[in-house]
C-alpha cells in the first residue's frame, strides 16, 4: 500500500504498538501483579509502579535478556479502601537509559516497558486525531482515516427548530442548518454545553504548548496548510457553533440532536430527524466563552474573523445577561411532529461559574472590565476541579497563564494553588500515589482534569510536586491503576475492546479506533447498562467493564479526550524543556 499516511495513520499506530508490546511470551504473566504505565517513561523522568500484596521488600529493572540494571527497595505497603487491596511503590526514576525493560519483585514480574526521549508522542497525535474519526458532515477517506474510513454522514443542512425553540423570528418546524461539529460521544449528537469545555480544553493546549503542537502532524485532510492540525480540528467545531447561535438575538440552542438515541449503526445509516432545541443561559455563556477565546488566539493570524467572532461571544454574553437563569431541560411533549427529547441533558441550574469564565474571556480579549470585577473571584467559596457543569476554574486557568500584570492575575494564580494543595494532599497520602479518590461517570476524565489543573500550577507557580502529580494522572490512565488497564484504545497490552462508541461498534472491525480514553471505574448506573451483575468486582476503583453495553464505565466522549490531550502534551513540553539542557 503506497504511503497512504504522510504522518501518522492508524495502521501506524497499531504496528508501533504491536512493536511495544510483541515481546517473547517467556516474558508475559497473567497473574502479574505489578501495575504501571503501559505506553512508557520519560527517560529522565519520574518512573513509578505499584505492587499489589507484594511479598518482597526488593525489587529489580531488567533488560529483556533478563540483565539487571537496577534495583531498588519496595516502599511500604498502604491499604486502598478503594480498591480492597494493599499495595507498595516502586521508583525506579534514578535509571535513565533509554531501552525496554521489565520489573521483577519477587515471583512477581510487569509486563515489558520502554523508556524513550519521546514517549507519548504517538499517544498525543492519536488522542488529538480522535477528533477527526469524530467529526460531522463529511467524508472519512481512507487516504486519512484507513480501514476506519466511513461515508458521508450528518450533513445537518435541515435541522428542524423543535417547538421548544421557536422564537419570533423562526418558528417552530423551519429548518436551519448546522453542518460540521463533533458527535460528542458514544451517540451522534452534538452538544455546545459540552462542546465548551471541550474546544477550551484543546485551545489551551495549544496555546500553552504552541511549540509542541506545531512540529506534529496526524494526517487530516487539512494538514497541508500553514495552521497546525490541532487549531484546524478545534475550527472544524467552532464552525459548527457558530451555526447554534440565534444571529437575531444572540441567544444560543444547547444541542443538535434526534429525539432518541439512534441505534448502533454506522453514521452514515443514522438517518432520523434532528432537531435544534431550546435556547439556554449554560450553552450562550459556553459559547460565549469559547467565542472569546478563540477571537484572541487567532487575532494576528485573521483579523477579521477574530473580530467576527469577538461579535457573537458579545451577543450570546448579552442574551444570557437577559435571561440569567434560562436553565435546560430535555422538553417533554405530546406532539408527533416535535416528540419529547431524550437524549443528553447537559442540564445546569448554576450559572455563576459560567458567568464568570465567559467574563474571563470577554475581558482577556477586549480589556473592558464591564466584564470582569475585582470582587469576581471572592465569589466562590471554592474553585473545583473543571467538568462541564463545573467551569469557573477554567477562568482561572486562563487567568492565570495570561499576561496580564495585575491583582487579577495575582488572586487566580493564588486560588490555583488552594486547588492544587488539595489535590496534592490527596496524592501525597494515596497508596496509589494519585489524586482521585473518588469514582463516578468519567472517573479517568476526572483525573485528566485534576492532572490539568496541577500542570497549570506548575507552569505559573514552579512547584515540581504540581508536575510530578500530574504525571501520575497520566500514568493512572496508562495502567497505574486497579484495574490494570491502559485505559487508552490501542495502547499498551490491555486497552479496552468493546467501547461504548457507536461508530467503531458498527464498523466491522475487530480493533477500535485508537486514542480513545475510555470513563473509567464507576459503581455507579451499572445496574442501568448491562446490569450490575456483569460486573465482577463492585469495589469503586475496580468497577469496570470492557463490554459496548457499559456506557457507565466504557463510553468515550469529546470532553473526556480533551484532558488527556492537554495532559500528555504537557508532560511531553515540560520533560524536552527541563531536560533539554
Amino acid at each position: 500500500m503506497k504511503n497512504i499516511y504522510r504522518s501518522l495513520s492508524l495502521v501506524a499506530i497499531m504496528l508501533v504498538m504491536l512493536s511495544r508490546c510483541a515481546f517473547s511470551d517467556k516474558y508475559k504473566n497473567a497473574e502479574t501483579n505489578i501495575r504501571l504505565n503501559q505506553v512508557g517513561f520519560y527517560t529522565k523522568g519520574q518512573k513509578i509502579a505499584v505492587i499489589t500484596a507484594p511479598k518482597d521488600k526488593a525489587f529489580s529493572l531488567k533488560t529483556l535478556s533478563g540483565e539487571t540494571v537496577y534495583t531498588g527497595s519496595v516502599l511500604k505497603s498502604k491499604f486502598w479502601d478503594q480498591a480492597g487491596e494493599h499495595v507498595s511503590i516502586i521508583d525506579f526514576s534514578a535509571f535513565s537509559e533509554s531501552g525496554d525493560y521489565y520489573l521483577q519483585s519477587g515471583s512477581a514480574q510487569s509486563e515489558p516497558f520502554r523508556l524513550s526521549e519521546v514517549p507519548y508522542n504517538d499517544l498525543l497525535k492519536a488522542a488529538a486525531k480522535t477528533y477527526y474519526f469524530n467529526r460531522a458532515t463529511t467524508e472519512l477517506h481512507e487516504k486519512y482515516a484507513g480501514i476506519y474510513k466511513r461515508p458521508f454522514s450528518h450533513p445537518d443542512t435541515a435541522v428542524m427548530i423543535h417547538a421548544s425553540a421557536a422564537g419570533d423570528f423562526l418558528p417552530a418546524g423551519e429548518s436551519i442548518a448546522t453542518p460540521f461539529g463533533w458527535y460528542d460521544a458514544g451517540d451522534f449528537n452534538k452538544y455546545v454545553v459540552n462542546s465548551g469545555i471541550s474546544t477550551y480544553t484543546l485551545l489551551a493546549a495549544y496555546e500553552h504548548y504552541q511549540n509542541l503542537f506545531d512540529t506534529l502532524q496526524w494526517n487530516i485532510p487539512e494538514s497541508n496548510n500553514q495552521r497546525a492540525d490541532l487549531m484546524d480540528e478545534i475550527l472544524w467545531n467552532i464552525r459548527w457553533m457558530e451555526t447554534m447561535q440565534d444571529t437575531l438575538d444572540g441567544g444560543v440552542y444547547h444541542k443538535t440532536t434526534t429525539a432518541n438515541f439512534e441505534s448502533f449503526m454506522e453514521a452514515s445509516k443514522a438517518n432520523g430527524q434532528r432537531f435544534v432545541v431550546n435556547k439556554g443561559t449554560a450553552a450562550s455563556l459556553n459559547f460565549a466563552a469559547v467565542m472569546a477565546k478563540t477571537s484572541a488566539m487567532l487575532q494576528a493570524e485573521d483579523p477579521l474573523y477574530a473580530q467576527k467572532l469577538l461579535y457573537r461571544a458579545k451577543a450570546a454574553y448579552n442574551w444570557a445577561l437577559t435571561h440569567p437563569n434560562a436553565e435546560f431541560k430535555n422538553p417533554v411533549s405530546n406532539s408527533p411532529k416535535y416528540p419529547s427529547i431524550h437524549t443528553g441533558e447537559y442540564g445546569d441550574n448554576h450559572f455563576q461559574d459560567e458567568f464568570f469564565w465567559a467574563g474571563v474571556e470577554l475581558y482577556l480579549a477586549t480589556m473592558d472590565n464591564q466584564y470582569l470585577s475585582k470582587q469576581a473571584m471572592s465569589e466562590f467559596n471554592q474553585f473545583n476541579v473543571p467538568n462541564w457543569s463545573t467551569v469557573e476554574t477554567l477562568g482561572l486557568i486562563s487567568l492565570a497563564s495570561s499576561e496580564l500584570n495585575n491583582h487579577l492575575k495575582k488572586k487566580a494564580s493564588d486560588e490555583l494553588m488552594i486547588l492544587a494543595e488539595l489535590l496534592i494532599s490527596e496524592w501525597r497520602q494515596s497508596p496509589y500515589r494519585v489524586t482521585i479518590n473518588k469514582f463516578v461517570w468519567g472517573s479517568n476524565a476526572e483525573v485528566m482534569n485534576q492532572s490539568m489543573v496541577l500542570l497549570n500550577a506548575y507552569r505559573v507557580l514552579g512547584n515540581v510536586e504540581y508536575f510530578e502529580a500530574a504525571v501520575s494522572g497520566l500514568d493512572y490512565v496508562l495502567g497505574r491503576n486497579a484495574t490494570g488497564y491502559c485505559f487508552v484504545t490501542g495502547f499498551g497490552y490491555l486497552s479496552p475492546k468493546n467501547i461504548h462508541h457507536r461508530q467503531s461498534a458498527s464498523d466491522d472491525i475487530e480493533a477500535p479506533i485508537p486514542g480513545f480514553l475510555v470513563g473509567g471505574p464507576n459503581p455507579r448506573n451499572i445496574h442501568q447498562d448491562c446490569g450490575r451483575d456483569e460486573y465482577a468486582i463492585h469495589l469503586p476503583a475496580k468497577c469496570y467493564l470492557d463490554e459496548t453495553c457499559s456506557y457507565s464505565t466504557n463510553e468515550v466522549a469529546i470532553n473526556w479526550n480533551a484532558p488527556l490531550v492537554y495532559v500528555t502534551a504537557g508532560v511531553e513540553s515540560i520533560y524536552q524543556q527541563r531536560f533539554s539542557n
